[in-house]
């Protein structure tokens, strides 16, 4: 799920106006998305000026690791293994 990055957001509006279900609003100067409306499809992302919109796994609050040791990926990036006949798993 996008995430805005308030230090980069200006206020500006314009995802708030490309947003097909309105799940974006300005708050304190701030743009916020409604995670319950949001369908994800990135329009959002594409014409924000100052790239403030930001994907998930960029997201620090969700980090598993808080950026230590996996690069700031979170739990579980990269230990996906693959079994012969299985599958992923």
């Amino acid at each position: 799920m996008p995430w805005v990055d308030p230090e980069k957001c200006i206020g500006c509006g314009k995802c708030v106006k490309v947003c097909p279900v309105g799940a974006i609003s300005i708050k304190d100067g701030k743009a916020v998305i409604d995670q319950e409306k949001c369908i994800k499809c990135g329009l959002c992302r594409r014409i924000c000026p100052q790239g403030a919109i930001r994907p998930n796994f960029e997201n620090p609050e969700l980090r598993g690791y808080r950026g230590k040791g996996l690069g700031g990926y979170g739990r579980g990036f990269g230990r996906h293994r693959r079994r012969r006949g299985m599958g992923w798993i």
